[in-house]
């Protein structure tokens, strides 16, 4: 039996694998992939990102999802459960504790690349930008971002409606993100990619993202192909353990997450090849960082035959991607301060809402850069150790017929490889990455 504090779970388990996806899409990092994957010998790179993601965030997001159902309840209450389960300190609790409140301020992230995502589509789709010269585009990116007072009242509205959603529960709230806003995400992308394959030049393309360039590899090339793995997925911030709670019992957890990383690495397949050729159809290097996605890629649309409305409908679909993963990362504090605070779920998530927006309104006000300061600081410090820690405790304070008990409807040797990889390979690859940091 749930316990009474936390809602009835889906019914079926493709709305746990659309959610994860969901997030996934999200946090693959549309500013960085493409630039990335040519800059360090495209084939050779993306195997190496999929190598990556199949040996550490696949089986620490499976550990989260198996964590969640153990203890059918908030990361903080899954982990205690687990833990006293395994006889081992309960203070591991505090790592859940922790996660949720990491999840916030991504999420307080994710709501502003939202506003700037949906800014930018209402740009293209009433034909401010129409024809615009790239010093033009670049100019209005600057007088936008340095409207600090005008971002802050659509930032706020955003993270309030994420709240509100969260407020509608798991079933309903979340379950619209899985089966409204991925589906008419997917669609709006594919028309895009449609609309690229008219009017681009392929030829570039395949050579920047496809081509076979092993010189161009190394251990730099190793290093941003493991960082974009560890992020991709969303581990180690807790989610998986809050979504795993409340989704239907005996799902085969091990292969619902690699249907999410499959679906995960086509959509960045897809975003890319469509970042990419529209930005080598204007002339445009790609290069990480802001620029390239609202100076590139708003310049490029604007100067091609209806690139206004198929703009709109691309910075569209990524603004509600991003408002989208804003929502998402609320549930695990929604979870914590519901459950473990006695607060309910619509105090809750309206309190989570809140603390999202001061995180938001505080950075955007201390200094522009102030997002990518922190987001930095995430990704080679704090998400490292989050990951690490949950590997460890599940890896090897658990015992393994508790483990077993979860995942009893995985092969016994897909269990073992999920065991072994979880024990053996991400503790050395977090050690790694966070000396090479």
């Amino acid at each position: 039996m749930l316990d009474d504090n936390i809602p009835q779970p889906w019914r079926a388990r493709t709305t746990l694998v659309l959610t994860l996806t969901l997030v996934a899409i999200g946090l693959g990092n549309l500013q960085r992939m493409p630039y990335l994957i040519g800059e360090y010998g495209g084939g050779p790179f993306f195997l190496t990102y999929i190598v990556a993601l199949c040996l550490l965030s696949v089986p620490v997001m499976i550990s989260e999802v198996t964590l969640g159902s153990l203890g059918r309840g908030s990361p903080g209450l899954a982990l205690h459960w687990a833990a006293s389960a395994a006889n081992v300190d309960s203070r591991w609790r505090f790592l859940g504790m922790c996660q949720a409140m990491l999840a916030v301020v991504l999420a307080a992230g994710a709501a502003l690349t939202a506003v700037w995502c949906l800014h930018w589509a209402s740009s293209l789709y009433s034909g401010e930008l129409a024809s615009a010269s790239a010093i033009e585009v670049a100019d209005a990116f600057v007088v936008y971002v340095d409207d600090r007072a005008g971002r802050l009242m659509p930032l706020l509205l955003a993270l309030a409606a994420a709240g509100l959603l969260s407020c509608l529960g798991i079933r309903f709230g979340m379950g619209f993100l899985a089966w409204a806003c991925l589906p008419a995400v997917a669609i709006t992308l594919f028309g895009v990619l449609d609309f690229v394959f008219v009017y681009g030049d392929l030829r570039p393309v395949e050579e920047f993202l496809f081509a076979k360039q092993p010189s161009r590899w190394g251990i730099e090339g190793l290093y941003q192909a493991t960082g974009a793995a560890m992020v991709t997925l969303g581990t180690g911030l807790g989610l998986g353990m809050a979504l795993g709670a409340q989704s239907p019992t005996g799902l085969p957890w091990g292969r619902s997450v690699l249907a999410v990383a499959v679906l995960d690495s086509s959509f960045m397949l897809i975003t890319a090849v469509i970042a990419t050729t529209l930005l080598f159809n204007a002339n445009v290097a790609p290069a990480p960082g802001l620029a390239t996605v609202f100076v590139g890629l708003p310049y490029a649309f604007a100067n091609l035959p209806l690139g206004e409305v198929y703009g709109a409908l691309f910075f569209g679909a990524l603004g509600v991607i991003s408002w989208s993963v804003a929502a998402l990362l609320l549930e695990p504090a929604v979870m914590l301060l519901g459950n473990e605070w006695g607060l309910g779920r619509v105090s809750g998530a309206i309190l989570a809402a809140t603390l999202a927006s001061v995180v938001a309104a505080v950075t955007l006000f201390a200094d522009e850069t102030a997002f990518i300061v922190v987001g930095g600081f995430i990704t080679r410090w704090v998400l490292p150790v989050s990951v690490l820690l949950t590997a460890v405790f599940t890896g090897w304070l658990l015992p393994r017929p508790i483990l077993r008990g979860e995942l009893y409807r995985e092969p016994y040797w897909l269990f073992r490889l999920w065991w072994w990889l979880l024990r053996w390979c991400v503790p050395p690859i977090c050690f790694v990455w966070l000396i090479a940091a």
